[in-house]
């Protein structure tokens, strides 16, 4: 991407302009054709838009961000003056109205938009569209809101040897179109947000099966096609498993016609919940050896992506400020499906070890906001994409089905599918349908849990006439109504062994419960919201923490370890408990844990402890120390084990320069424990660590792209030479990130590699550039690139951390940049700020260790 003279036409809507327009438009109908053959940059795009007007009187226009080449209305020729470059103006007459608006539209490569790809093992392209929150209008002309659903009759004309995947099925056989094309008519699809309207095109390889009359499909392009296969058995079991749960618990048969997933190449996201044409990131079809935790989290995926076809598809938010509609609901019920749909048992447990410390660290920053917060325009509404709606979101309503119980919450939610079917609904109508079948206080509910701001802490209080749990007073923080419950353990021989558990409720009144139902006797190890079911932030009292510290691992319960171990990870980013604590902790109870996703998790927790919160001076010697015991408990790991495959990602990832013999054969191939295969994931993370340690890598880098030629192999490549500590790859990183020859997928690649921690001397000359670099950029670089760069490339690791907090406070005041990625800035200066402070913490710790260490020493020297 060069910058110079290339300017970016950014279009935007506001929630009024929206509301103004769905107040005056409906019965919105689409017939939209598009030629995809017409050059490697750009696509034709024709659309008739048909639609009724109430009054006529309004100031109606079409969103089309392409180049409009004629614009017609009811049989008039607007001209040239109708189109500014993102909205088309109309001239509209009471009742049916006709519009037809063709040009053409530019492929992207940022993943936004039309996707345009192109194979570099064999050359074949492939295209793919995703559209949400605000981009259908860069492919075809539409009213792009989700409150203006519109039934759409697509046609693609294409390749002959490409396939074409849409929302319906084709309503005849491709018809050829001259010149080696084809063209795909597609059924009338039900009626759609803009958004949900989706196609992929290329010479895909499709896998078929069907469930109980519903044809499934999943499509690969052709060098995955030997791994989707392989994955297919389970992709089939874990979809039509997941249809069978959502249509008995919902009461309502799957809604649309079809339902395929198509694995698009250099997906921006995990996944899209196109109804009829999910799309999904490659990386979910596995080309290495995976553990089954990452299978579980695929089937969340799959679950996830399944649960939006009722809510989000069928039914739709209104306006965006209602996005929790969608993905709090979804992420909700990918977790309540698992035990019933897959092999893997309850999920909460999981959520509460992988998601929520991250919904937590969210609400710690500036920019935490409420699950539903009002939404401005279209451009605000990309940034409510985040762990606050998603995992936060999912996590009050979950509490919020065990407090009402959860046969009047299912009854519940099939009221509000069944009011509003086909159509969108809002905040109100949901809670409508909650109060039909409950007493429950959801007026309170919704007031202190979607539409306030930030997570409540909550600690054990030990006194001499008692312990106390209290809900701690934060002056951003408003208090809630609480319903914990407190597990009592005791450290005994057996291990940590429960006392007894109580419900304490505690009030913005009443913001401290006595914890007498334990006794006299106080427990070792006293732990509020054990069962993980509040959201809240727990802190450990000393005693309890230390408890922890020692004898975790003794703890049966797993929902209380997780419970545990989050609040152990929480103080670490607070700066309260040394980085070096959590990772010894980890290396002693976590790496006894039998969840090998939990051990996996806790084991990168400790090596980011040590990296990035851990005191600098230190680094390398508890990277050190890290790898030995790593590597103690992997020569003891069962050959082949997942827990085999987890120990040595690890420890390929912490050990030191002096060890390259050992990355050096396993980018080789050879495998240094036997039962384990050295597959691609690990051939290129040993080559990662080399690169970053300082080793020269440009023969072992051709050996590894031999073993992965691809697009992956191309992108693990881009990282690894961004890696290298010397001020030439740095540069060469820098370049590449401002150049057109590399996607977006590719430089975010590029990106990742460049800024590694322990390369502060060669990464603080980047501090001033990086800021410069963003200022350029505005309005003259894609959005999407811009926010990559604004987060992937902040000086976190650089010898000026106060000028780099100084500098970005002076950014931030004089409000030149955009705000989505002044949000951006302001997180990852708090992010900064508080490396700083943990670092600070674990810099203390070393210190006093030393001080007893002497102090020890001298004693046994004077005894």
């Amino acid at each position: 991407m060069s910058l110079e003279g290339r300017a970016t036409c950014r279009s935007n809507l506001t929630q009024d302009e929206a509301a103004a327009r769905s107040a005056e438009i409906c019965d919105v109908r689409y017939t939209v054709e598009l030629d995809l053959t017409t050059g490697e940059r750009e696509f034709a795009t024709s659309t008739v838009i048909r639609f009724q007007a109430r009054s006529g009187d309004a100031n109606v226009f079409l969103d089309f961000a392409g180049k409009a080449e004629s614009v017609e209305c009811n049989g008039r020729e607007l001209g040239p003056g109708a189109h500014d470059g993102t909205r088309v103006r109309l001239d509209v007459e009471p009742g049916e109205n006709t519009v037809r608006v063709a040009g053409s539209g530019s492929y992207s490569r940022t993943g936004e938009g039309l996707h345009r790809f192109r194979d570099p093992l064999d050359g074949q392209v492939y295209v793919h569209t995703k559209f949400e929150p605000f981009a259908a209008h860069k492919v075809y002309a539409c009213f792009d809101q989700p409150d203006l659903k519109a039934t759409v009759e697509l046609t693609v004309t294409a390749e002959d040897q490409w396939v074409v995947v849409a929302n319906t099925e084709p309503g005849e056989e491709p018809a050829p179109a001259g010149d080696k094309r084809s063209t795909w008519r597609f059924r009338s699809t039900p009626p759609l947000p803009p958004y949900l309207v989706a196609f992929a095109a290329g010479p895909f390889r499709r896998l078929r099966s069907s469930h109980r009359g519903v044809p499934l499909a999943l499509y690969a392009r052709k060098s995955l096609l030997e791994d989707l296969t392989n994955d297919a058995p389970e992709l089939f079991d874990v979809i039509s498993r997941g249809l069978d749960f959502y249509s008995q618990l919902f009461d309502l048969p799957y809604p649309f016609t079809k339902y395929d997933h198509v694995f698009a190449p250099e997906y921006a996201f995990g996944g899209m919940e196109h109804p009829g044409c999910v799309t999904l990131n490659e990386r979910f079809v596995f080309r290495h050896r995976v553990t089954e935790d990452q299978r579980r989290r695929r089937a969340e995926l799959l679950l996830h992506e399944m649960a939006h076809m009722w809510f989000g598809d069928y039914v739709t938010m209104r306006w965006w400020d209602d996005l929790w509609l969608n993905e709090s609901f979804a992420t909700m019920m990918a977790v309540v499906a698992q035990p019933v749909v897959t092999r893997y048992g309850e999920g909460w447990t999981a959520f509460a070890h992988h998601n929520l410390p991250v919904a937590r660290h969210a609400d710690q920053l500036p920019t935490s906001h409420a699950i539903r917060v009002e939404t401005a325009d279209t451009d605000a509404a990309r940034t409510n994409f985040g762990p606050i709606v998603y995992r936060r979101g999912a996590a009050v309503l979950h509490e919020l089905a065990v407090r009402m119980g959860w046969d009047s919450f299912v009854s519940g939610v099939r009221t509000y599918l069944r009011t509003h079917a086909w159509g969108n609904a809002s905040l109100d109508d949901f809670v409508a349908a909650l109060r039909r079948v409950s007493d429950a206080d959801v007026d309170r509910w919704v007031d202190e849990w979607l539409l306030r701001r930030g997570v409540n802490t909550v600690e054990v209080s030990r006194l001499p006439v008692g312990d106390w749990v209290v809900q701690l007073p934060d002056p951003e923080v408003r208090p809630r109504h609480l319903h914990l419950r407190v597990g009592a353990f005791d450290d005994c021989d057996a291990g940590l062994v429960l006392r007894q558990r109580a419900h304490v409720p505690l009030s913005p009144c009443s913001s401290e419960g006595e914890l007498d139902a334990f006794g006299s006797r106080s427990p070792d190890l006293l732990v509020p919201n054990d069962d993980a079911v509040s959201h809240v932030k727990v802190r450990l009292d000393p005693r309890s923490r230390q408890t922890a510290l020692r004898s975790l691992s003794a703890l049966d319960d797993q929902r209380a370890r997780a419970v545990v171990w989050g609040a152990l990870w929480d103080d670490v980013l607070d700066a309260r408990l040394p980085a070096r604590s959590f990772a010894s902790a980890a290396l002693t109870h976590g790496v006894v844990e039998s969840d090998v996703g939990v051990l996996e998790a806790l084991l990168e927790r400790a090596v980011q402890a040590t990296r990035v919160y851990g005191d600098p001076s230190s680094t390398s010697r508890m990277l050190e120390a890290l790898a030995r015991r790593v590597r103690d408990h992997l020569a003891g790991a069962a050959q082949g084990s997942d827990r085999q495959v987890v120990l040595a990602r690890t420890l390929v990832g912490v050990v030191q320069a002096n060890d390259h013999g050992l990355l050096s054969e396993m980018v080789c191939g050879r495998s240094p424990w036997p039962g384990l295969a050295v597959d691609r994931d690990l051939r290129w993370r040993a080559l990662l660590r080399l690169a970053s340690t300082g080793f020269e890598i440009d023969g072992l880098l051709d050996i590894a792209m031999d073993a992965d030629a691809g697009d992956s192999g191309r992108r693990h490549a881009l990282m690894a030479q961004a890696a290298r500590p010397t001020r030439a790859a740095k540069e060469q990183a820098w370049t590449r990130v401002f150049t057109d020859d590399y996607s977006l997928a590719e430089r975010q690649a590029i990106m990742a590699g460049l800024r590694q921690p322990g390369q502060e001397e060669l990464l603080t000359p980047y501090a001033k550039r990086y800021l410069r670099a963003l200022e350029s950029m505005a309005g003259a670089a894609e959005p999407e690139f811009v926010l990559a760069f604004a987060r992937a490339l902040y000086p976190r690791f650089t010898h000026v951390e106060q000028r780099v907090l100084a500098d970005t406070e002076n950014v931030l005041a004089n409000k030149r940049l955009p705000g989505d990625v002044l949000r951006v800035l302001r997180e990852e200066r708090t992010e900064l700020a508080m490396m700083q402070a943990a670092r600070a913490c674990d810099a203390a710790q070393r210190t006093r260790q030393a001080g007893s260490s002497v102090a020890l020493a001298a004693e046994r020297a004077s005894g």
